[in-house]
């Protein structure tokens, strides 16, 4: 609860010195990880019901890849190498209580470690028809491009 009001907090704070700047400050950058095992999906289940694929946003000088592996291990307690880039996505704001955003989303897997819950969410395992139960409009998104990755992965090359 506490890290939720911290972020709405932040939220508005940004969106107040972005209305003073007439709007001229550019969208944040984070990164997330898509983890497929067995056809069971690691997401992070938060407060409110909410189910969410590991990630967050970036830190100052780190690459959307570094980010994508460091939220993975906050979120879940697994360290991840993140491989390919599945996607990017603009994800424009409207409300106060959230910012615009540039998203990175990549393709990661398991290195060691092990499943802990975290200040955010319970990290949890989900199949593809839990998962799209339970995702948002945009976490539909990002699946149906993970899917989409994956089917172009299989196919031959074209000669």
């Amino acid at each position: 609860m506490l890290y939720d009001l911290l972020k709405k907090c932040v939220s508005i704070v940004f969106n107040i010195v972005n209305l003073l700047l007439g709007g001229k400050l550019p969208p944040f950058g984070s990164a997330g990880v898509i983890v497929e095992e067995e056809g069971r999906y690691l997401v992070v289940a938060l407060p409110h019901g909410k189910i969410v694929f590991p990630g967050g946003f970036m830190t100052w000088q780190e690459h959307p890849r570094q980010a994508a592996e460091r939220e993975g291990y906050e979120e879940t307690g697994f360290h991840m190498q993140a491989d390919d880039l599945i996607n990017f996505y603009s994800l424009n704001s409207t409300q106060w209580l959230s910012m615009s955003n540039l998203s990175f989303v990549f393709r990661g897997r398991i290195v060691s470690g092990e499943l802990r819950k975290s200040i955010e969410g319970v990290p949890c395992w989900l199949s593809e028809t839990e998962l799209r139960a339970r995702l948002d409009p945009h976490g539909i998104e990002v699946l149906e491009d993970y899917l989409r990755y994956c089917k172009q992965k299989q196919q031959p090359p074209a000669a």
